[in-house]
């Protein structure tokens, strides 16, 4: 065995000899050193700060933020997915995707909108993303403008993690039976069939909405047996993980009964402002109003929401064509990246069957730009917004808007087989502006090759590029 560390007498003929010395050497730039200011001796090949949003490298781990630039760029669509996914599904045939097929005829069917219809669907969408809404929320927000204290700012945030977890009980509750039920799945049958009893008296208090005890069952009996059966098993895969995940999800729904929520509120009435407000009001009034706080989305959000759930989990689990579960992941991950906390804008999906054709669309809006005001009495930033749309039989379009002091300005890209038609399109514009009591500003429409990106339209969301990169 070759002397590689040299710590006995060299072979006699062998002391010049250098294929046993090791092909590492002190400046050698292709080592990526461990960081150590206190030692920096020279330059390696190390990527931190490449950007690599736009570029086919493998995903980044070493910032969060260029990690959703790449997911941004590869799954940036929803409108793409969804064509694909109900085009694909429409033409298959046979008996593994006969569910599949049933299913995106439902979300057809429910598409069937009129523009009322439709106007309403983009409305619910856009409430359900706003959660913390309401005059009980302006009443916070006031309070916390008049006394921006630290002590202020930590008694609302601890108020509005309770009250997230009272609004969220049905989801929480699904949770928790989703994944006693997954953990059953991958028992063993003797195992298995004591936590299906367990399951069925829970799935018994949550219907008569007993959460006392519901949590007295959780934490007494179903997870000690869940945590028995991982330490005896030694089963340190996917038992462990949903433990793992069962935990902070009981945790979330202890936080949020009505008890603690009402706890956490009275704390806000040691601030003046807040007690002003509802200091008046007695427990049950207080509760009636958090409840009124919590409204579902409408029935026309919550059925789209629902198909395309189902939809998900049918093709996800293999029953569909290669070709739909490819797309259904492509979806996902989109409505994932667009709910990212790195998003800036609000975001909608309206995928509608008007007049005959299918129409899938998306709409991003910078809600926050109207308040991005510089100095006093200086008007206030343009609202943008970018709506991109497919249409059945014609292709993609994307209409970039901007709204500031009562104008409005248009920029539509269409597909280059519709250019005889940007006069037309300009004309519509500027006569629905007019209609809509708005002044049209400068509209044009022209025929693109390539889809418009978000940060092409947006560039505000590449503007942590230049931060310092903190990722743990």
């Amino acid at each position: 065995m070759p002397n590689i560390t040299s710590v006995t007498n060299p072979v006699p003929g062998q002391e010049n000899n250098t294929s046993y010395r090791s092909p590492i050497t002190p400046n050698d730039t292709q080592v990526k050193n461990i960081p150590d200011p206190s030692r920096i001796s020279r330059a390696d090949q190390r990527t931190d700060r490449q950007d690599t949003a736009g570029s086919g490298l493998t995903r980044r781990y070493d910032s969060y933020f260029q990690a959703f630039l790449q997911d941004l760029r590869a799954f940036g669509s929803v409108s793409d997915s969804i064509y694909q996914l109900l085009a694909s599904g429409l033409s298959a045939s046979g008996a593994e995707t006969a569910e599949v097929s049933a299913a995106l005829v439902r979300i057809i069917q429910a598409l069937q909108l009129n523009p009322e219809q439709l106007l309403a669907l983009l409305k619910g969408q856009f409430s359900s993303g706003q959660r913390f809404r309401g005059p009980l929320f302006d009443v916070l927000r006031k309070a916390l403008q008049s006394n921006p204290s630290s002590a202020m700012k930590e008694d609302i945030a601890q108020f509005l993690r309770k009250f997230s977890a009272f609004a969220s009980t049905e989801h929480i509750e699904r949770s928790l039976t989703r994944t006693i039920r997954q953990m059953s799945w991958f028992m063993p049958k003797r195992f298995s069939s004591t936590l299906d009893g367990q399951l069925a008296q829970l799935d018994a208090l949550l219907a008569h909405g007993d959460r006392a005890g519901a949590l007295s069952l959780l934490q007494n009996t179903v997870l000690p047996y869940m945590s028995d059966y991982v330490s005896q098993m030694h089963d340190r895969g996917i038992a462990r993980s949903l433990l793992s995940m069962l935990l902070p999800t009981i945790a979330q729904y202890e936080n949020g009964s009505p008890q603690n929520v009402l706890q956490s509120f009275y704390q806000l009435f040691s601030y003046t402002p807040v007690k002003k407000a509802f200091g008046e009001m007695s427990q049950e009034d207080i509760l009636q109003m958090l409840r009124a706080h919590t409204v579902p989305p409408d029935e026309a959000t919550a059925t789209l929401l629902d198909q395309l759930t189902s939809l998900a989990s049918r093709a996800i689990r293999g029953e569909g064509s290669t070709t739909q579960q490819q797309a259904m992941q492509e979806l996902m991950r989109s409505v994932l990246v667009n709910q990212s906390v790195f998003m800036p804008l609000a975001h909608a999906i309206l995928p509608a069957a008007m007049d005959g054709r299918a129409m899938f669309s998306e709409l991003w809006v910078d809600a926050d730009a109207e308040k991005q005001s510089g100095a006093a009495g200086s008007p206030t930033a343009p609202m943008r917004l970018l709506l991109k749309f497919d249409i059945q039989d014609l292709g993609g379009f994307d209409l970039l808007l901007t709204y500031q002091d009562d104008s409005v300005g248009a920029e539509l890209f269409c597909p280059p087989h519709l250019t005889p038609f940007t006069g037309v399109f300009e004309a519509k514009l500027a006569k629905m502006a007019e209609s809509a009591g708005l002044n049209p500003g400068a509209i044009r429409a022209s025929p693109s090759a390539q889809r418009v990106t978000l940060t092409q339209a947006f560039p505000k969301i590449l503007e942590r590029m230049n931060s310092v990169n903190v990722t743990i």
